[in-house]
C-alpha cells in the first residue's frame, strides 16, 4: 500500500490537517507536534508529493529567493568573497525550513520591478536577500504574491521583513568596552553617507561614547588599507581600546599592525580563529535571520496576517570565537 498522509497522522497520533500544516505551515505547529509528524514521516518513507499540493493550491510550488544586483556601487560587501560564509548561513537556514515543506525553492537575481512583476508569475512567493534601500524596497511592494523582506530594514508599515537591529549592535559594541573599563575607543569606519547601516552602528556606539573619536576609509584604491594601517598605529597611542564597522576592517587593521589593544568587531565572522590576539564581535546570525524569512513567507502562503520582526544581534566574547 502507498504511503500517505492519513498514515502519517495515524502512525504520529495526530490529524491529516496536522500533518498538512507541517508541510505547508510549520510556524504554525508546536515543535513537539512537528517532530512527531516528521519522526512518522521518516519511519514510514513519506515525501510530500509536491505536484499535487501545488494542483491543491492553484499554484507553481515554487518559492523565489531574490537577490538585487546592486549595480553602480562603489561599495559592496556582498560581493567580497571573504562573506560567502554569509551568504551559505542565510541560505541553511531558508533550506532548515523550506525541506520539510512541499515547496521548491529558485534562485534570482533582479535589477527592477519589472524583472520582479514577471516573477511573480513563475511563483507563489518570494524571499528577498539584504534589501538595504528605499529603491530596492519600492520595487517590491504590490507585487501579486506574498514577499517577505531581509535584513537591513527599518521597521516597515504593511510589508512582511525580518530585520536585524544595527543601532543596537552599536550599543553591543559599546557595552563590551565599557565592561572593560575603556574610555577611550576608536571607532573606524566607512562608506557613511552612502550606507545607513553604518550609520546606525555608529550611532549605537556613540550612546555610551558620545565623544569617541571617528576615523573613515574608502576601500577602493590598493593604498587604502595599509594607509589606514599607517593611521591607526599612529594614532594607538592616545586610544584604549579599537572598535570597527566590520569584521573585514578590524582584520584588515589587526594583521598589519601588532596592536594590543582590546577589540570589538561586527559580523562575527568565522575568522576569528586565525588571530593570536582575541577580537570581539557582534553576530547578526543570518541564519537565524533568513529562517524566520522562510517561516514567515509559509505563513503568509497559509493566509496569516504580515509581521516584521527584529532578530536582535548577539555579542560574541571572545572565547566564544575560538569554539
Amino acid at each position: 500500500m502507498p504511503i500517505t498522509r492519513d498514515s502519517v497522522a495515524q502512525r504520529a497520533n495526530v490529524s491529516s490537517a496536522t500533518v498538512s500544516r507541517v508541510y505547508n505551515n510549520p510556524h504554525a505547529v508546536s515543535a513537539d507536534l512537528r517532530n512527531r509528524v516528521l519522526e512518522a514521516a521518516e519511519e514510514l518513507g513519506y515525501k510530500p508529493n509536491s505536484f499535487a499540493a501545488t494542483l491543491r493550491r492553484n499554484g507553481t510550488g515554487n518559492l523565489a529567493f531574490v537577490e538585487f544586483s546592486k549595480q553602480g556601487r562603489a561599495y559592496y560587501w556582498g560581493r567580497l568573497d571573504s562573506f560567502d560564509w554569509f551568504f551559505g548561513r542565510a541560505l541553511r537556514g531558508i533550506q532548515q525550513v523550506i525541506e520539510h515543506s512541499s515547496y521548491q525553492l529558485r534562485f534570482y537575481s533582479v535589477s527592477k520591478k519589472e524583472e520582479l512583476e514577471e516573477l511573480a508569475s513563475q511563483c507563489d512567493g518570494i524571499i528577498a536577500y539584504d534589501v538595504d534601500t528605499e529603491e530596492e524596497l519600492s520595487t517590491l511592494f504590490d507585487l501579486p504574491i506574498p514577499v517577505v523582506v531581509s535584513h537591513h530594514l527599518d521597521p516597515i508599515q504593511n510589508m512582511a521583513c525580518v530585520r536585524t537591529d544595527n543601532y543596537q549592535g552599536g550599543v553591543l559594541q559599546a557595552s563590551y568596552l565599557k565592561s572593560l573599563g575603556c574610555e577611550r575607543p576608536l571607532y573606524v569606519s566607512g562608506y557613511l553617507e552612502s550606507v545607513k547601516p553604518h550609520r546606525q552602528r555608529l550611532a549605537g556606539f556613540r550612546t555610551l561614547y558620545p565623544d569617541v573619536d571617528l576615523l573613515t576609509t574608502e576601500i577602493g584604491s590598493r593604498s587604502a588599507i595599509s594607509d589606514l594601517t599607517k593611521q591607526v598605529n599612529q594614532l594607538a597611542p592616545h586610544y584604549d581600546s579599537l572598535a570597527s564597522v566590520n569584521d573585514l576592517t578590524l582584520f584588515s587593521i589587526l594583521l598589519n599592525e601588532n596592536l594590543a589593544l582590546p577589540s570589538v568587531g561586527y559580523d562575527a565572522s568565522p575568522y576569528h580563529s586565525l588571530f593570536l590576539s582575541q577580537v570581539a564581535s557582534i553576530d547578526l546570525d543570518s541564519g537565524a535571520i533568513y529562517r524566520e524569512a522562510a517561516r514567515m513567507l509559509l505563513s503568509l502562503l497559509a493566509g496569516e496576517e504580515k509581521q516584521c520582526v527584529t532578530i536582535s544581534p548577539v555579542l560574541v566574547h571572545p572565547n566564544e570565537n575560538q569554539q
